[in-house]
């Protein structure tokens, strides 16, 4: 596996975890030891959309990276998926918590759970997605001149 993929996917398990427990420091300031339960939630469940994300673009980003172009493109569609997928992940876990769909649904329709994952979806942008698309972005392209680096070496 190539270097720049290693580091893709550490980043894409630490960076979510560290996004996750700056924001619940910032919002539990007072109760700062209760927020590591919702650290450990919302920081996995965005790990895991990160993870899924680099999976889904790494061809995309290695094709960048071989055709010599920047790969922010790359770096806003992972940013893209991972917050549509956590706002999927994050609705589960609550209907999962709650003990199915219909005590978890406002009204017990299952297009409220559409709703639902686009609100958490919506919500994870607003705070987060501002700092993350852009920071998701540059990294791609640092990643793909990684990688650009590697199979320059890998040639000669």
């Amino acid at each position: 596996m190539s270097r720049a993929r290693v580091i893709l996917h550490l980043v894409a398990l630490l960076a979510p975890l560290v996004a996750a427990s700056a924001w619940c420091l910032l919002v539990y300031r007072s109760n700062a030891a209760g927020a590591w339960g919702v650290v450990a939630v919302v920081g996995g469940l965005a790990a895991l959309s990160a993870q899924v994300a680099a999976l889904l673009r790494w061809r995309a980003l290695d094709r960048r990276a071989r055709a010599g172009q920047g790969a922010w493109l790359a770096g806003i569609g992972m940013a893209a998926i991972t917050h549509a997928l956590f706002g999927v992940l994050l609705d589960a876990a609550l209907v999962l918590s709650l003990g199915g769909w219909r005590e978890a649904a406002g009204t017990g329709r299952p297009s409220d759970l559409l709703l639902q994952s686009l609100f958490f979806f919506v919500m994870s942008i607003m705070p987060v997605g501002l700092v993350t698309f852009p920071a998701t972005a540059l990294f791609a392209t640092w990643i793909a001149a990684l990688r650009r680096k590697e199979l320059g070496h890998a040639v000669a």
